[in-house]
């Protein structure tokens, strides 16, 4: 991601959708890291940029994630991912 744009970055993560997310998931080491380097991308394209997401922004990205890497429905609770990315130093509104 570092050497490409936040949008470029998206875009090529759901271009191989399945296998970007599960390498993804792989890279980051936890489905938390994973959660906020989407959301942390997505909060870096709109138009008034911002690089700390939101929890349900992580929450969002933690349920895309692991419905398009195979995982199922079940993701950690709101208050578990933000304790996660907390605790990793990882800031969240």
């Amino acid at each position: 991601m570092k050497s490409m744009s936040p949008i470029e970055w998206l875009r090529r993560l759901e271009e191989d959708s399945e296998r970007g997310y599960r390498m993804l998931l792989a890279d980051a080491g936890c489905l938390a890291v994973a959660a906020h380097r989407v959301a942390k991308a997505r909060c870096q394209t709109w138009m008034v940029a911002t690089s700390v997401p939101t929890v349900r922004e992580v929450r969002a990205a933690a349920r895309e994630i692991a419905t398009r890497a195979g995982l199922g429905d079940s993701i950690p609770a709101t208050s578990t991912l933000a304790l996660d990315c907390e605790s990793l130093g990882l800031p969240v509104m």
